[in-house]
């Protein structure tokens, strides 16, 4: 079943990487809430959807002295005018 699932993410441009937590590969499509995991508080990587994962996610967050819920920063808005120049 996991084949289809990376065939699917291969297809639509997902990505198909490891879960940082479980190690289990996962595909964006199947990212569900987006939990994150943080290693240096400024960069993160999206955790699979099993809750579980969202938990210890958050377990290692603040055992590494960051937030539970690790927030990016907001990408700069960007727009075709803005991209031409």
């Amino acid at each position: 079943m996991r084949t289809l699932n990376r065939i699917h993410a291969w297809l639509f441009g997902y990505f198909w990487l490891p879960c940082p937590v479980c190690k289990r590969e996962f595909g964006g499509h199947e990212a569900g809430f987006g939990a994150l995991v943080s290693e240096d508080g400024k960069s993160a990587r999206i955790v699979c959807n099993d809750p579980q994962c969202s938990h210890d996610a958050a377990v290692l967050n603040l055992s590494r002295g960051h937030s539970q819920m690790v927030r990016m920063p907001e990408p700069a808005p960007c727009s075709l005018e803005h991209a031409a120049k």
